[in-house]
């Protein structure tokens, strides 16, 4: 009989599993479009997790022709398109969002959503502690969110929460 990897080990653990996985293709997969950005079109600040990047440039009219560049090559090479309302071009000075957080210069900062999550987090866990006994796997559900949160926060100003 053969038994399917998710009742082995669990559905979490084979969710958590596949992630990792699918991030770790995703940076693979990627990697030509990263050299191509770095090499190609000499951008010097450029950052990429997964499917999220960011180009850093001090001339807005360079940037916005990079669109169609960056499009044409993740379609070609890829059959990839652009998401068109998640191309953002904004001053430098207002901050770049990514991943769960605002870099500005010099410093980076906790994302409102990553803080706001991190409070809904920790509301609902309060919530089941008012009405009742936490079971196993929530309690280390919780213990799992409030590690990732605390983990990446610490690389943030965070400005006491």
């Amino acid at each position: 009989m053969i038994k399917r990897f998710e009742d082995i080990i669990g559905w979490q653990k084979a969710r958590e599993l596949s992630i990792a996985i699918y991030q770790l293709f995703e940076n693979i997969y990627l990697n030509q479009f990263d050299h191509f950005v770095k090499r190609d079109l000499k951008i010097r600040y450029y950052g990429r997790y997964v499917d999220d990047f960011i180009l850093i440039h001090h001339d807005k009219a360079y940037l916005k022709s990079l669109i169609k560049v960056l499009s044409d090559f993740l379609l070609s090479t890829f059959k990839l398109t652009l998401h068109p309302k998640k191309i953002y071009l904004q001053h430098y000075s207002k901050g770049v969002k990514y991943l769960g957080a605002v870099i500005k210069p010099h410093r980076i900062y906790i994302a409102n959503r990553t803080k706001r999550n991190f409070h809904i987090a920790i509301k609902r866990q309060n919530e089941i502690a008012i009405n009742r006994n936490f079971t196993i796997d929530e309690q280390k559900k919780f213990i799992s969110s409030m590690n990732s949160y605390l983990g990446i926060m610490s690389h943030y100003k965070t400005n006491g929460i």
